[in-house]
């Protein structure tokens, strides 16, 4: 998952710490299965590439042999849910057998959800703990209460939803313009 640059220069630490997770399961899954694995770097398209140029950079660094290298998409949206779309669309992807999203902790209950619309019962989500940097541009708090609750609500809403016909929840979104 992307979570953003903090300048030009630098990856936010959630950043960092999800794509050394990422890399270092990549690694270890192409021992086995080398053909068919791949590795995507996410950006968002509101930072002009910056951050899947940093993350490309330090897979360069981190990883020496072509093959790997050959075996890695780039990927930009505006959004999560874009980016689900764009990943469930791309034909050298296709057909997903799993998919392995790294998320921070915090996100993982919206993250889940959104991509498990996409791609259903071959989802796995792992999740990872970073702090935010004050600066960060996409965390509007960093105390844990306001994400506990958040993340509370979140569940209650998707296990409700599920539970629900279509017709109450057009009713409810009515409700609610």
């Amino acid at each position: 998952m992307p979570y953003g640059c903090l300048d030009s220069e630098k990856l936010s630490q959630a950043s960092r710490i999800g794509l050394d997770k990422a890399l270092d399961w990549w690694q270890k899954s192409m021992l086995t299965s080398k053909h068919r694995t791949y590795l995507v770097i996410g950006g968002y398209d509101s930072d002009a590439g910056q951050e899947i140029k940093l993350r490309r950079e330090i897979v360069n660094q981190t990883l020496q042999d072509q093959e790997l290298l050959n075996n890695i998409f780039e990927v930009s949206a505006s959004n999560e849910q874009a980016l689900a779309q764009k990943l469930s669309r791309v034909r050298d992807l296709l057909p997903v057998e799993t998919i392995t999203v790294f998320v921070e902790s915090r996100n993982a209950v919206s993250v889940k959800a959104i991509f498990k619309r996409k791609f259903g019962k071959t989802l796995h989500i792992r999740k990872f703990k970073a702090d935010f940097e004050f600066d960060h541009q996409w965390i509007s708090t960093s105390t844990s209460f306001a994400w506990f609750s958040r993340n509370w609500l979140l569940r209650i809403w998707f296990e409700s939803k599920k539970r629900l016909g279509r017709g109450i929840r057009k009713k409810i979104r009515f409700l609610f313009r």
